[in-house]
């Protein structure tokens, strides 16, 4: 057997598998929908661009990465959620076999629920709509801090506003007046949770928000007029919505 040859920095079998991953994310369809997922983003226009004129956005082998570890611990959360007696989780419609799903707007603004969850201890006898998140330690952090400072069923809004959207979203298509969140950390290592409540108005505004951006034919108004504006600065469509790059 040969010697083994000096070290070989990059691995060039790990690259390969990088590109690989990369090539893969490439080569999916893009979304043809508004998302419910990101209507809670602050700014009409990028929303508005998604929809209307998108750019494919290669994301780098590291946040796919990402995303992949987010998918696996939403299945490892759901597995241990049911380890509790008494606790039903449904992950799919078992109507339909496939993913809950919510559609509106002639099926031009769609979400997909995580699931169902009945029988939390505590309130044994309310469905929630379940969802996962799987998130970087610093937001892992943040989200208990809120937790404590703003009570549980105001936790949601003031960590994300883009995932309470997406929680007013699912709650009422489904109508189902309590989201249940589980939050983990990276791995699935440590979790917290919190529940929220339905805001009729809220729905309405979500609602009304989508049809806007779908139906308009321009795109809407900026988020700031400034370039340099930190929001604006990791957005994909900087260059094309304030003309500079």
């Amino acid at each position: 057997m040969a010697p083994l040859p000096p070290t070989i920095t990059p691995d060039p079998t790990l690259e390969a598998a990088d590109k690989a991953l990369q090539e893969r994310a490439r080569k999916e369809p893009r979304r043809t929908y508004l998302g419910m997922s990101a209507i809670g983003n602050k700014c009409s226009r990028k929303l508005w661009y998604d929809y209307h004129d998108p750019l494919s956005e290669n994301f780098n082998a590291i946040t796919l990465k990402r995303f992949d570890d987010g998918h696996r611990t939403e299945d490892l959360i759901a597995h241990r959620l049911r380890m509790a007696p008494g606790i039903q989780l449904w992950t799919v419609d078992p109507e339909t076999g496939k993913q809950f799903e919510c559609v509106d707007h002639d099926n031009r603004f769609k979400g997909h629920l995580d699931g169902i969850i009945l029988g939390l201890y505590q309130a044994p006898k309310t469905p929630h709509v379940w969802e996962a998140k799987a998130v970087e330690q610093k937001s892992f952090d943040k989200f208990k801090k809120l937790k404590i400072e703003f009570g549980e069923k105001n936790t949601l809004l003031h960590w994300n506003p883009v995932y309470y959207a997406q929680a007013q979203c699912y709650m009422g298509y489904y109508h189902i007046d309590r989201h249940y969140l589980t939050v983990a950390s990276a791995g699935g290592r440590d979790w917290d949770s919190c529940r929220t409540e339905f805001d009729e108005g809220e729905f309405e505004k979500i609602k009304n928000k989508a049809k806007r951006i779908l139906d308009a034919k321009v795109p809407l108004a900026k988020l700031s007029n400034d370039p340099n504006w930190y929001e604006c600065g990791w957005c994909i469509y900087k260059e094309r919505c304030h003309g500079t790059s």
